[in-house]
């Protein structure tokens, strides 16, 4: 049975790039002439996926976006998961994190049911909360971190106090979760969750957890710089580090979703197609795996 880190980097050799295509579908930012419906989500991710996924070392849906839907959002969304190629990742982006034996269930629902290769999970309420998604030792968790929405820092940032019992010394709240994660779960099945918007604070969280791998919204749309990202993000430790991409996928949405956004109304699908797949190839090239 491999691993998630070892699926990754496979995918990640295959295609030379560590984009993540993110999938977080608005049915009012819907291209001109798909119906601002579930049925419109529907038919443009499928279009999104087909033409995007060559190109990308992972895919991220938001959950959310589907679940707003109710059941037959989510019935959506497995369909469209079935739509994935069993060689490339699927993260499900869910931000779950709650006591052991609701996260037992929430490991059971976005694994075993939904299929999700890695997902992302809050560790606001310590890793004994998330441990039943950590110990599958095939899948992986993103951690939140330090993300990259604009008031990241009001919690994210707060300084706490030394921990003399880990050598930690006084440090903000996400680099005290950085530090804590490299222990966490069996090894090799957590991971972080980095903003691109936050360049300094990623590269302290590389020097803290040189080992972990990445996952880091927040280029294009958000404002974050690809050079920080490409410099910091990659692992240089084990487990992560060593392989194709170091571990790291860089997540582009609006990026590459968007770019059929300007398309006539009586557009055929395939020049929908065209748009978004010459997105997702220059995407891809700004975004090189490394060695």
């Amino acid at each position: 049975m491999s691993t998630y880190l070892e699926r990754l980097a496979a995918r990640t050799a295959t295609v030379g790039t560590v984009l993540c295509v993110g999938i977080d579908p608005q049915p009012e930012a819907l291209p001109p002439g798909f119906t601002p419906n579930l049925g419109g989500v529907e038919r443009f991710c499928e279009i999104l996926l087909d033409a995007a996924v060559p190109y990308a070392a992972a895919v991220k849906p938001n959950l959310a976006f589907f679940e707003a839907f109710g059941s037959e959002g989510m019935a959506v969304l497995e369909r469209l998961a079935g739509r994935i190629p069993s060689d490339v990742p699927f993260v499900g982006d869910a931000k779950r994190g709650d006591i052991g034996s609701t996260a037992a269930r929430h490991a059971t629902a976005l694994f075993d049911s939904l299929g999700c290769d890695a997902v992302t999970a809050s560790p606001y309420l310590g890793a004994e909360a998330i441990a039943p998604l950590l110990e599958r030792s095939d899948r992986y968790i993103y951690v939140l971190c330090r993300t990259s929405n604009p008031g990241a820092g009001e919690l994210q940032g707060l300084e706490v106090a030394p921990d003399p019992a880990i050598g930690a010394p006084a440090e903000p709240l996400y680099a005290r979760v950085a530090r804590r994660a490299v222990n966490w779960g069996p090894g090799g099945t957590v991971g972080l969750v980095v903003g691109a918007t936050a360049p300094a604070e990623l590269e302290r969280i590389r020097d803290i957890a040189p080992g972990l791998g990445l996952l880091v919204p927040g280029v294009g749309a958000q404002g974050g710089e690809v050079e920080p990202v490409l410099r910091y993000g990659p692992a240089t430790a084990a487990p992560s580090g060593g392989r194709p991409g170091g571990g790291l996928i860089v997540n582009i949405s609006r990026g590459i979703a968007g770019a059929a956004a300007g398309i006539s109304p009586d557009a055929p699908s395939a020049d929908v197609a065209a748009l978004i797949r010459e997105a997702a190839r220059q995407w891809a090239a700004r975004l090189p795996a490394s060695a």
